[in-house]
């Protein structure tokens, strides 16, 4: 069990054998409702059926995470009878997981909640770390709060139904982080992937999802709120966004990381931060887990791109905050400028590099 330690409470993750397990474990199942993905009532009814007098279902698309979709879901959790003394258990991936934990934040001013997280990506990092990101309009993530679960419950059996992009997807965040974390670690998952079968992938994800939230829990016990040595963990993410952004959501989320991980490497090297074999050798490496999708970016419109880039939120006037890198441990938040620096380097990378 890990103990993440927050300014409000400290929650935790427990590791469940199955999904019956984890429903078994629901802290006040009597007062409690689900907000749960219709995808996990397709796959897993039997194992629901005896909350589904308690369940609120959506679907889990990035469209529902709006204001304009949040009323219904709020009026029927209201008629439904929840109160403020219950609890709002989410069953879902990263996009469920958005919008419970923003509705717990302002439901009755604080309701508390528990996470059932059942993809990679949710799995191996947005679990914790309590951020709930809203969008509006074409704007990805640019609204949200800071409200952790009382509990997170992972199952790594109820990984064995995700598609392969999915999968590659959660991978997209656990590379991401074993690159924050240093050479060995990132090595170490390489060679995991490379010999990854059918046979002995729950047990590797298992693995990995448990190193990946050790790797970014003292990043967030540190820094919460997100204003210091937390953002080393937005490593990929401000070019991830816009691609996501530009493609209308075409590319998964962590594959779009991954494009953006080696976009914000191309650009370190054109500042002298990395060197070229740095950034030839990752190019290489992360090929086998982001194609196609490099040739959906190359179809973006370059001009949505870039509209998404300045509009990033963890932007500050006329220059953009982007996590470069020197190599794997070697992180760096910098400005940069968008002009001069960062378009010439983000076309380069999209037009030349992706095409070879």
């Amino acid at each position: 069990m890990l103990t993440i330690k927050s300014r409000d409470r400290n929650y935790t993750v427990q590791v469940c054998a199955d999904l019956p397990a984890a429903l078994q474990s629901v802290s006040r199942p009597e007062r409690a409702l689900y907000l749960v993905d219709r995808a996990m009532i397709q796959l897993y009814g039997p194992a629901l059926a005896g909350i589904a007098e308690q369940c609120v279902v959506l679907e889990a698309k990035e469209e529902q995470k709006s204001f304009e979709q949040f009323t219904p879901v709020f009026l029927e959790l209201l008629q439904r009878g929840l109160k403020r003394d219950g609890v709002l258990v989410v069953i879902g991936g990263g996009v469920l997981q958005d919008i419970g934990c923003f509705i717990a934040s302002v439901l009755f001013r604080g309701l508390y909640w528990e996470l059932v997280p059942t993809t990679l990506l949710a799995q191996a990092d947005s679990c914790i770390g309590s951020k709930s990101s809203i969008n509006i309009g074409p704007y990805k993530n640019q609204i949200g709060t800071f409200y952790p679960p009382g509990r997170v419950l992972l199952t790594s059996s109820i990984l064995r139904t995700l598609p392969g992009d999915e999968i590659r997807s959660g991978l997209g965040e656990v590379i991401k982080l074993q690159l924050l974390h240093g050479p060995d670690g990132f090595d170490e998952l390489m060679a995991d992937l490379a010999a990854m079968n059918a046979e002995n992938q729950p047990a590797l994800l298992t693995k990995w999802v448990l190193r990946s939230l050790a790797v970014k829990q003292p990043y967030i016990e540190a820094d919460e709120f997100d204003r210091g040595i937390r953002n080393l963990l937005n490593y990929g993410h401000t070019f991830g966004h816009a691609y996501e952004s530009a493609t209308h959501f075409g590319i998964p989320h962590g594959i779009a990381v991954i494009l953006g991980m080696l976009t914000a490497t191309h650009l370190s090297v054109r500042l002298g931060l990395a060197t070229p074999e740095h950034f030839a050798d990752l190019k290489k490496r992360l090929a086998p887990w982001h194609q196609p999708y490099g040739a959906t970016l190359q179809q973006a419109d370059l001009a949505a791109i870039f509209t998404a880039i300045r509009h990033d939120k963890k932007n500050t006037g006329d220059a953009v905050n982007c996590i470069l890198t020197a190599g794997p441990g070697r992180m760096e938040k910098r400005r940069v400028d968008f002009q001069h620096e960062l378009m010439p380097s983000v076309t380069a990378f999209i037009q030349q590099e992706l095409a070879q």
